[in-house]
């Protein structure tokens, strides 16, 4: 899984024709939103795609009413909309199936939290011992620095 926090992020890595290899090959993309790169969400706002938006007017003049319907095609989200999207809200790219609007689940609200906690609290590096001033344990078995033989291992 790669997490990447915006396009030219990737570019640098892996170059523009790797980045868009990496984009088009992947299953599913996440656009969390924060971006102010138009290029690219220019090209997002074309895979989300357009919708038909249907309007209809109505007009009276000399006692007759007169009604017209008309079926436009609209940007479902412009470049501006995307660089705007607010936070919790994201867009995913499933491959097979239309762009979808999702609001996030911060992980502190989610049904995981405690575990979660329990995680960061187990692997959190400002909360290890202090290391002990012992000389490492050696490959062979020994300690640095220490003149004792090796172990010698019985065979099987």
């Amino acid at each position: 899984m790669t997490i990447l926090q915006s396009w030219s992020q990737g570019v640098e890595v892996w170059g523009r024709d790797g980045m868009r290899k990496l984009w088009s090959a992947s299953n599913i993309a996440v656009y969390g939103g924060g971006v102010k790169e138009p290029e690219f969400l220019n090209e997002l706002s074309q895979m989300v795609g357009d919708y038909d938006k249907h309007t209809t007017s109505t007009s009276v003049g000399r006692g007759n009413r007169s009604t017209s319907h008309q079926v436009q095609r609209e940007r479902t989200l412009d470049v501006a909309d995307l660089g705007a999207l607010p936070r919790g809200r994201a867009v995913v790219f499933a491959s097979g199936a239309p762009a979808t609007l999702i609001e996030t689940v911060p992980w502190m609200r989610g049904s995981q939290a405690d575990a979660v906690r329990a995680s960061i609290a187990a692997h959190d590096p400002s909360r290890r011992a202090e290391p002990v001033d012992e000389p490492p344990v050696l490959a062979n078995g020994t300690q640095a620095g220490s003149n004792e033989a090796p172990k010698q291992e019985d065979d099987l």
